[in-house]
C-alpha cells in the first residue's frame, strides 16, 4: 500500500514539475521576442505617422496662404479700379501725417519749455504765465472762428428776410416819391411862370399909365409915388420895364 501509494504520488508530481518547467521555458523565450515585436512596430509605427502628418501640415499652411493672398488681392484690385478709394487714401494719409506732425511739434515744444525751466528754474513761473496768458488768447480766437450759434443764425437768417422785405418796400416808396415829385415840379413852375407872367403884365400895364398920364401929373404938380405908396417900391423895376418896352418898339 505504501509503496503503491509513493508510485501514484510520484508521476503526479513529476507531470507538474515538467509543465511548470516548461512554462517557465516558455514564458523566458516568449518575453523578450514579444517585447521586441510589440515594441519594434510601434516605435517604427511613430515616425511614420508623424511624418505623413508633418508633410501634410505644410500642404495645408502654404494652401492658407494662397487663399488670404487671394483674398487681400481681391479688395486691392478693386480699391484700385474704383476712383474714389485710391482718391481718398491720399487725402486719409495726408490727414494723418499732419496730425502726427502737430502732435510732434507740440511735443518738441513741450521738452523745450521743460528744458528751459530745467536750466533756468527762477524763470518757470514766469514761463508758465505767459503760457496761460497765450492760452487764453487761442481760446478767444477759437471762440471767434466759432462764429455764430444756433439761435444767433436763425435770428440773423429772419432779420436778413425782414431787411429784404423792408429794402424792397423802401425801394417801392422811393419809386412812388420820386413820381410825386416829377408830378409836382411841373405844377408849381407852371403856376409861377404864369404869376410871373402875370405880373410882368400888370407891370408894362403899369409903366404904359404912367406914361400916358406923367405929363398931366407933372402940370398939376402932383407926384403919384406919395399917393401910391407901393409905386415908389417898384419904382426901380419899373424904369428897367420901360426901358425893354422902348428898346423892344425899337428893334
Amino acid at each position: 500500500m505504501d509503496a503503491t501509494d509513493e508510485s501514484s504520488e510520484t508521476p503526479k508530481r513529476s507531470k507538474r514539475a515538467v509543465k511548470a518547467e516548461t512554462t517557465s521555458a516558455e514564458a523566458s523565450l516568449a518575453t523578450p521576442v514579444e517585447t521586441t515585436e510589440t515594441e519594434t512596430p510601434a516605435a517604427e509605427a511613430a515616425p511614420t505617422e508623424s511624418e505623413p502628418m508633418a508633410e501634410a501640415a505644410p500642404s495645408d499652411a502654404e494652401a492658407a496662404p494662397t487663399d488670404e493672398a487671394a483674398s487681400t488681392e481681391t479688395p486691392a484690385a478693386e480699391s484700385a479700379s474704383s476712383p474714389g478709394t485710391v482718391a481718398a487714401e491720399p487725402i486719409s494719409d495726408r490727414r494723418r501725417l499732419q496730425a502726427e506732425l502737430d502732435a510732434l511739434e507740440k511735443k518738441q515744444a513741450e521738452l523745450r519749455r521743460a528744458i528751459t525751466i530745467a536750466d533756468h528754474p527762477e524763470l518757470a513761473d514766469a514761463v508758465r504765465v505767459v503760457e496761460g496768458r497765450v492760452y487764453a488768447v487761442t481760446r478767444a480766437e477759437a471762440k471767434m472762428a466759432q462764429g455764430l450759434s444756433k439761435g444767433e443764425e436763425r435770428r440773423r437768417e429772419t432779420l436778413e428776410k425782414k431787411l429784404a422785405a423792408a429794402r424792397a418796400k423802401r425801394d417801392e416808396i422811393d419809386g412812388q416819391i420820386a413820381e410825386l415829385e416829377r408830378e409836382l415840379a411841373p405844377l408849381g413852375e407852371e403856376r409861377m411862370r404864369a404869376f410871373e407872367q402875370e405880373r410882368r403884365g400888370a407891370l408894362e400895364a403899369l409903366v404904359s399909365v404912367l406914361g400916358t398920364h406923367d405929363a398931366a401929373f407933372a402940370a398939376a404938380g402932383i407926384d403919384i409915388a406919395a399917393l401910391v405908396p407901393d409905386l415908389a417900391r417898384w419904382t426901380p423895376e419899373l424904369r428897367t420895364v420901360a426901358e425893354e418896352i422902348v428898346a423892344r418898339g425899337k428893334s
